[in-house]
């Protein structure tokens, strides 16, 4: 196995950012998903490093990234297999993937739409461009992973874009919150369109709630960009549990995976039919 990454410069990542939320969400699968790298050996403090230097220069240059996406995932393809030219060429690619897949859930975080939405879906295409085995079902993993909202935005240190925002209070990292029925297209049906919801979810199954979220969403009845933190106000249910479906819904619907069918989430758009 190629290490990079020795035990005194894991040691020093591991101390000082043992505190960092992006660091603990690579923690939770870093050991698994070095195990599967058996030649290349991308550990999780390298990965978080590599995460944060990609972050960087995300934020440095803001809506000006999205031509060079590809380019930056063709530099660090090159970067990894100068490190050793007997790796398997598709565990190179897959070690760029992991790194893009902690970029986009770090950025989903964001309150500003670029950020959130065309960002993260650019970004998700260019790991499908460049896939890898297996490669849905790594970023499957990385999407499960919940980043609290507006991490990203205390990251860049950037005010989220007010565009969105409507409400007047304001939540944990300083951006403005939005209420859930800022997401219901038609307002008038507001009260409808939250009823239903509250009959129908388990505030201690997230997967529930967001299945019955992503039905009106498929109704036509809530927008796509409902907010996971609006759900958590609104509902009760512990908005950093449910995000993760809504980014794979995203993507989903994107044409970039198969996480979900049809058929599987017909029942619940059906709940809103009546409306």
């Amino acid at each position: 196995m190629n290490q990079r990454f020795q035990n005194a410069e894991i040691r020093a990542v591991s101390e000082q950012y043992a505190e960092n939320l992006l660091y603990k969400a690579v923690c939770t699968i870093g050991l698994q998903l070095e195990n599967e790298l058996k030649e290349f050996g991308l550990c999780q403090e390298e990965c978080f490093i590599e995460t944060i230097e990609l972050l960087s220069v995300i934020a440095e240059k803001g809506v000006d990234i999205l031509p060079e996406l590809d380019n930056i995932w063709l530099r660090k393809e090159n970067e990894y297999r100068r490190h050793d030219r007997h790796v398997n060429e598709d565990e190179i690619r897959k070690a760029v993937g992991i790194v893009f897949g902690f970029a986009i859930i770090a950025i989903d975080s964001s309150q500003n739409k670029f950020y959130r939405y065309k960002l993260t879906e650019q970004l998700t295409h260019t790991v499908a461009n460049h896939k890898f085995a297996g490669w849905q079902n790594t970023l499957g993993q990385i999407f499960s992973i919940p980043i609290p909202d507006g991490w990203f935005d205390a990251f860049i240190n950037e005010e989220p874009n007010k565009e969105k925002e409507t409400c007047t209070e304001r939540g944990e990292f300083g951006a403005k919150e939005t209420r859930f029925t800022d997401f219901i297209v038609d307002k008038g049906k507001a009260d409808q369109v939250i009823s239903i919801i509250k009959q129908k979810i388990n505030c201690n199954d997230a997967k529930q709630t967001a299945y019955v979220i992503i039905g009106g969403i498929e109704a036509g009845k809530i927008n796509r960009d409902v907010s996971a933190p609006s759900i958590e106000r609104e509902f009760g249910a512990k908005g950093n549990s449910v995000k993760p479906y809504l980014t794979k819904y995203r993507s989903y619907k994107d044409g970039i995976s198969s996480y979900y069918s049809e058929e599987e989430l017909k029942p619940y758009k059906e709940l809103f039919n009546e409306i």
